[in-house]
C-alpha cells in the first residue's frame, strides 16, 4: 500500500510538472506581438489603426554614438550620414474618425553632432490620412513613407539590428523617404498584396554625388513643388510560410522645370529622370532571421544635374551617377535559444517579458557602387565635383532585446572602399552603440 501511495504521489507530481510546461509552451505559442503592422507602415506608427480607443499616441526614440574620427569626404552636407551622436525621439498622433477614415500624424525632434563639431537640430511634421475602403484598396495621401525596399517601411530602431540602417538603404534608396502625393494599397489575393503610389518628383538642384538622390527627397512647399511627379509601385509574395518576397520601384523626374543654361550659354529648362529598383526575400522564424536585397539606380542627363547643381552651389557642379548598385545579405540567430534552462528570465518585471526576450547576434555583408557608370565627359568641368564609394562593408553585431519595445545594440563595420584617385572616399572601421524604443 506504501508503494501505492509514492506511485500516486509521484505520478501526481510528474503530472503536475507536465501540466505546468505544457501551460508554459501554450503561453508561449499563445503570445501575440503587441504591436501590428498597416501595409507602409512600421509597428509605432500603425498603432491607430489597431487601437480600441478612436484616438493612439504611440512613437520611437533613439539615442546612438559612433567612433568616427573625421566626416567621411561627400558626406558634409548630409550629418545623419557621418555623425558622432545621435538624438531622435518621434511621437504619433492618430485619429480615427470611423473604421474607414484615419488620421496620422509624427512629431519628430532629432539632434546630432558630427565629429568636426558640427552641430544639427531638426523639428519635423508630418501627417497622412487613410481611407480604409475594402481589403483590395485602400487610399493614403498626404506626406507618407514610400514603399520602396524594406527598411523605409520598418524604420524604427526595434526593426532592425545594426545602429543604423545599411549604406544600401541610406545612399540608394534614401531611407526614410517621405512622399508628398496619394498611395493605393490593399490585398489581391492571401499570397499578394500591392501598393501603387503617385507623390512629388525630386529636387535635383540639391542632389550631391557621393549620396545619389538622397539630398533631393525633402517634400517641397515651394511654387515649383507639384511641377515633377513620381510613380511608385510595389508587390509583395507572402505564400511561403515564414517568407516575404518583394519588389518596388520609383521613377520620377528630377528637373523640377528649373532653367539652366547649357555649355552653349542655351536657356532652358532641365530634365532627368531618376528610377530605383529594389528586391527583397526575408524569412523570419522563432530563433532566425534572414534578409536578401538588392537595389539599383538610374538617372538620366545627369549634364542638366551638373549644370542645376552648379548654379545652386556657386558654380560647383556635382557629377552624378547614371546607374549605382548595392546589394545586402543579412542573417541573424537568437543566441538566448541556446539555453534549455532560462529561469533567470521567467519571471516578468518592468524590463523583462520572457515572452520576448531576445539576444540576437547579427552578419550583414554589403556591396554599394555610387558611381558603376556616369558621364565621364563632366570630370574635365572645371568645377566638377565627385564622391565614389564602391565598398565591401562587413557588420558584426549582437543586440539585448528584454521585451519587443526596446533593444540595446552594438556592432562593429570593417568598411573597405575599392575606388582609388582623387574621387575616392575615405572609408574607417566603425564602432556603433545604440539603445532604441517603441512605445
Amino acid at each position: 500500500m506504501k508503494n501505492l501511495y509514492l506511485l500516486v504521489i509521484l505520478f501526481s507530481l510528474i503530472s503536475f510538472n507536465n501540466t505546468v510546461f505544457a501551460q508554459e509552451v501554450q503561453e508561449e505559442e499563445e503570445h501575440e506581438t503587441k504591436f501590428k503592422q498597416q501595409p507602409g507602415l512600421a509597428k509605432a506608427a500603425s498603432k491607430v489603426f489597431f487601437s480600441e480607443k478612436p484616438w493612439s499616441v504611440s512613437g520611437f526614440g533613439e539615442i546612438s554614438m559612433v567612433n568616427r574620427n573625421d566626416v567621411p569626404l561627400g558626406m558634409e552636407d548630409d550629418i545623419e550620414l557621418s555623425y558622432n551622436n545621435l538624438y531622435r525621439f518621434s511621437t504619433f498622433f492618430g485619429y480615427r474618425f470611423t473604421d474607414k477614415i484615419i488620421w496620422n500624424s509624427e512629431v519628430l525632434v532629432e539632434y546630432l553632432m558630427d565629429p568636426n563639431g558640427n552641430s544639427h537640430f531638426e523639428f519635423i511634421l508630418e501627417a497622412f490620412m487613410d481611407f480604409s475602403i475594402h481589403k483590395s484598396f485602400n487610399v493614403r495621401t498626404g506626406l507618407y513613407p514610400l514603399s520602396l525596399g524594406y527598411i523605409n517601411n520598418n524604420d524604427e530602431p526595434v526593426m532592425f539590428g545594426s545602429v543604423n540602417r545599411s549604406d544600401v538603404e541610406r545612399i540608394i534608396i534614401p531611407s526614410t523617404w517621405m512622399g508628398m502625393g496619394v498611395s493605393f494599397y490593399g490585398i489581391m489575393s492571401p499570397s499578394f498584396n500591392y501598393t501603387l503610389g503617385f507623390a512629388q518628383g525630386l529636387d535635383g538642384s540639391a542632389f550631391r554625388s557621393g549620396t545619389f538622390v538622397r539630398s533631393g527627397r525633402e517634400p517641397r512647399f515651394d511654387g515649383n513643388a507639384f511641377t515633377t511627379f513620381s510613380v511608385n509601385p510595389q508587390i509583395n509574395y507572402v505564400g511561403l510560410k515564414d517568407w516575404t518576397f518583394s519588389g518596388s520601384a520609383y521613377i520620377g523626374q528630377a528637373g523640377d522645370n528649373q532653367e539652366i543654361t547649357d555649355s552653349n550659354n542655351n536657356v532652358r529648362r532641365a530634365e532627368s529622370v531618376v528610377q530605383i529598383y529594389s528586391a527583397y526575400a526575408r524569412y523570419v522564424q522563432k530563433n532566425w532571421e534572414f534578409i536578401a536585397l538588392a537595389t539599383t539606380g538610374y538617372m538620366s542627363n545627369t549634364a542638366d544635374i551638373y549644370q542645376m547643381t552648379a548654379q545652386a552651389n556657386g558654380g560647383v557642379g556635382e557629377v552624378m551617377a547614371k546607374q549605382n548598385i548595392g546589394y545586402l545579405v543579412e542573417g541573424s540567430f537568437d543566441l538566448l535559444s541556446l539555453f534549455n534552462n532560462r529561469n533567470f528570465l521567467r519571471k516578468k518585471n518592468f524590463m523583462i517579458d520572457p515572452h520576448e526576450v531576445k539576444v540576437p547576434f547579427f552578419v550583414r555583408y554589403e556591396y554599394i557602387d555610387t558611381h558603376k557608370n556616369y558621364n565621364e565627359k563632366l570630370l574635365a568641368e572645371s568645377n566638377a565635383n565627385m564622391v565614389h564609394f564602391n565598398s565591401d562593408i562587413i557588420t558584426v553585431g549582437v543586440n539585448f532585446k528584454p521585451r519587443e519595445e526596446i533593444a540595446f545594440k552594438v556592432d562593429y563595420q570593417f568598411r573597405n572602399n575599392r575606388a582609388t584617385g582623387p574621387y575616392a572616399a575615405k572609408e574607417d572601421n566603425l564602432l556603433e552603440l545604440g539603445i532604441g524604443f517603441i512605445f
